[in-house]
């Protein structure tokens, strides 16, 4: 028994030596030894998550926080200096094999990692593996869902997946009802013009938000305006059609055939093409970003 006791007490003074030691160089930022190592840049050691774990003799919980500290810091350091994040994504697996269950790691790496280390793979691979392991109750998991969003939106434009996971996080516990104004715009800017505005109304109904109502109600109205547009167009695709036997390169051709005057812009952000198999006249979203390149 007293051997036992021996043991597990020299057990706990390694792990505290170590968790001292890694809370020490986490906190002096000032002194030449941090400046040193900052000047090495990629060359500050990661140790390998299945090594840390053991180490931490059962403390991961505490070794934990040192490691996500020294990853702050290490991101702010990139942030302000030479912006390489080589060493983000190894850094962060170690935090979260010691801790699978820290919601705000997830969200915060993720972002950093589709952000600033510019890599959306891995930042939705790390905030998806967040949805895996944080438990349900977590009152911010929404969180997850939501930035996954943001980064299939913003950076992949990929509005179908942003869509679903924006849909997902306004499903989840502690979600903010506004969410419901991203859902729409994701089926709005696909076309599906039904379920956008279907919760367009929704959003309009029960916001306390006067500015959300008003501008629910617009985007109701241009729906409506964009499908009316749509019909209309597709007479005048339809009737070429007829007369020269084969569907019109695009909008544009109908103009110079004198079929219309002009063609519009639509209301929402986005353009008519015509699909030239079927010759059907559809809405396409194009992100204002890109639309700006053009």
């Amino acid at each position: 028994m007293a051997r036992t006791t021996r043991g597990r007490f020299v057990r706990l003074l390694i792990a505290l030596s170590v968790l001292f030691a890694g809370i020490i160089w986490a906190a002096i930022g000032g002194d030449a030894i941090s400046e040193e190592m900052e000047s090495w840049g990629d060359l500050v050691f990661v140790p390998s998550p299945e090594l840390t774990k053991i180490a931490c003799l059962g403390y991961d919980n505490l070794v934990s926080d040192v490691f996500w500290l020294r990853t702050v810091r290490y991101v702010h350091n990139q942030q302000k200096g030479a912006k390489r994040f080589d060493m983000l994504k190894d850094m962060l697996d170690v935090v979260t094999r010691l801790d699978p269950y820290a919601c705000d790691v997830y969200k915060r790496g993720g972002c950093w990692l589709y952000q600033d280390a510019e890599s959306p793979v891995d930042g939705i691979g790390f905030m998806q593996k967040g949805l895996r392991l944080v438990p349900e109750r977590k009152k911010n998991r929404w969180e997850l869902a939501y930035h996954i969003g943001q980064c299939f939106r913003d950076v992949l434009y990929d509005e179908h997946d942003a869509t679903r996971y924006f849909e997902m996080a306004r499903k989840m516990p502690g979600a903010p009802p506004v969410l419901i104004v991203a859902v729409a715009a994701g089926y709005e800017r696909q076309g599906m013009f039904d379920r956008a505005k279907e919760l367009w109304k929704e959003a309009r109904d029960t916001t306390a938000d006067v500015n959300i109502a008003n501008a629910a109600h617009q985007k109701i109205q241009d729906i409506e305006t964009t499908r009316h547009t749509i019909d209309f167009l597709q007479h005048k695709v339809d009737t070429f059609t007829e007369q020269f036997g084969r569907v019109p390169q695009d909008l544009s051709e109908l103009v110079r055939a004198g079929f219309l005057d002009a063609v519009s812009p639509p209301p929402l952000s986005g353009t008519y093409e015509i699909e030239p198999a079927s010759g059907r006249v559809h809405y396409l979203y194009i992100p204002q970003d890109l639309a700006e390149q053009k």
